[in-house]
Parts: structure tokens; sequence; C-alpha cells
């Protein structure tokens, strides 16, 4: 034997209840509105509450368990002693605070390094960078696959567009195994 439930017809904009009583009346100003004749039940706001607290008291003492079980097996070491170096804090940054005022000074001191001649403290030397690039640019090699015809950028006239082993001696790669086995000894 089932029992069946009778289940009321909606009408347009009517709540329906199966267990709470039948859609409220019509509001003044919302006539096609229907609102629930229900409140909340306090009971199941105060379990609800009760097993959010719970939870919460829970995994608090979860929490502080864990906490005490890793002092245990990780105890602080001893104090530092008062004759310790104290903990270095870093300088803080030296920030420029009117960099346009010493751009101009060195840019020009860039510039000196770039175009002229002169040794700095490590004791290496350099030459203004025009100088150093005509120096280079001549012995610069070309792609071993370039075109027919292709030249130095330099200028000289050297045809470099035939493969590697046929350039000239001075325009070989340099076969340097036995000097990297000589000083790695």
């Amino acid at each position: 034997m089932s029992i069946q439930r009778e289940i009321p017809e909606a009408k347009d904009n009517e709540l329906v209840h199966f267990h709470g009583p039948k859609a409220s009346e019509p509001v003044h100003g919302h006539e096609h509105t229907s609102f629930e004749n229900l409140d909340a039940r306090p009971k199941l706001v105060i379990w609800s509450l009760a097993i959010i607290g719970g939870t919460l008291i829970i995994v608090f003492a979860l929490t502080v368990g864990i906490q005490k079980l890793l002092e245990n097996n990780n105890p602080a070491g001893p104090p530092a002693s008062p004759l310790a170096p104290a903990r270095v804090i870093p300088p803080a940054p030296q920030l420029q605070v009117h960099p346009w005022e010493e751009l101009p000074d060195m840019r020009k001191q860039e510039d000196q390094v770039l175009n002229g001649y002169g040794k700095d403290a490590d004791g290496r030397y350099h030459i203004p960078i025009n100088v150093a690039m005509n120096a280079v640019l001549p012995q610069l090699k070309i792609a071993p696959n370039a075109p027919e015809g292709l030249v130095t950028p330099g200028g000289e006239g050297r045809d470099f567009s035939r493969s590697i082993y046929d350039m000239p001696g001075p325009y070989r790669r340099p076969r340097i195994q036995g000097e990297i086995q000589k000083h790695a000894q």
C-alpha cells in the first residue's frame, strides 16, 4: 500500500509548500510575488552553529597537539651566547636622489673609456672602440656556406665563400686541443 501525497498545483508566481502552509497573501506593491510564511527554524540554526563551533574546537585541538609533537621532536637549540656576534643587517640601498645631475658626469666618463686609451685598476688595457672595431673587422670569418663572392666585412677582398678548410691559413679555425690539454695538466 503506497501513500501518495497530494501536491498542490502552483499558480503563476506562487510558492508551493509541501510541508508548510499555503503561499502568502499578496502584499501591496508586490501583487505578483509570493513570500514564504515560514521563518528560519531556530533549532536547525543552533545545531548548525554548534556543529561549526565543535569542528573549530576539534581542529584547534589537533593543531595544538601537532605543534606540541613537533616541539618535542625538534627542541630548540641552546640560546645564543651574549658574546656571539649580533645579526648583521645589510646596508640600505644607495639610491640616487637626483640621477639627472650625475648622468652627464657618468656619460663623460664612459665616453673617455670608449674613445681613449688607458689601463683599468685590474691592469687591463683598453683602446678606443673605433680602433678596436677596425682591427677586428678584417679578421672576422664569414659563415662556411656563404654565397659565392662574399668577402670580409673589412673589404680587403678575401673570399670566404668556400668551406672552412679551404680558407688560407690565418683564417682557419684554430686547432687548440693540444694547448688545452697541455695547460690542463
